[in-house]
């Protein structure tokens, strides 16, 4: 069955999502404490110069993500200081014309593909598997309001105690409440 379009909603400068990313089969996407490091360092890796995360919460089969797309002009600075190498084809193709919303929202989702590309790398080497381990696409809904922004933040911290990992989500340790 398709993802609704409503699901895949197209990233545009200054707005807010809610982004979930999910394994498949409800596979365990962390085994150990070093596996949500090198998830969180990996997305800031890949993700810094295109959003700025405002909550996150890594529960073990699923992430959510509330992020807020940076400016097109921080976005092509950012591009236009990485060496040649280090742009892929999409990045050249936004420098081309920084206004075209297209562009942008092609150069954040390849990001997120290649950083979730690179964390089932991670995942199959230290693991010894195969495979892709997130379903595709990954998910994301534009935020509308203020009142949409905050229960989205309150929700993304809460998930851990509404999954019943811990009876309160406040301590909880792999999401940014206590950051």
């Amino acid at each position: 069955m398709p993802t609704p379009e409503e699901l895949k909603a197209p990233f545009t400068s200054n707005c807010f999502y809610h982004m979930v990313c999910k394994s498949i089969d409800g596979l365990p996407l962390f085994h150990e404490p070093k596996d949500y490091t090198v998830f969180l360092e990996r997305f800031k890796k890949f993700n810094q110069g295109f959003m700025d995360v405002w909550a996150y919460c890594l529960l073990l089969n699923h992430t959510h993500y509330i992020i807020k797309v940076k400016p097109a002009d921080s976005i092509e600075s950012y591009i236009s200081q990485l060496l040649p190498e280090n742009k892929t084809k999409a990045m050249v193709s936004f420098l081309t014309d920084t206004t075209n919303e297209f562009l942008k929202d092609a150069v954040i989702e390849r990001q997120m593909n290649s950083f979730l590309v690179s964390y089932a790398n991670y995942i199959n080497n230290k693991y010894h598997r195969k495979g892709g381990i997130f379903q595709k696409p990954f998910k994301r809904i534009q935020i509308s309001g203020d009142s949409h922004l905050q229960q989205a933040v309150v929700y993304v911290h809460a998930n851990a105690q509404k999954h019943g990992i811990v009876n309160d989500f406040k301590a909880y340790g792999y999401s940014s409440y206590m950051i």
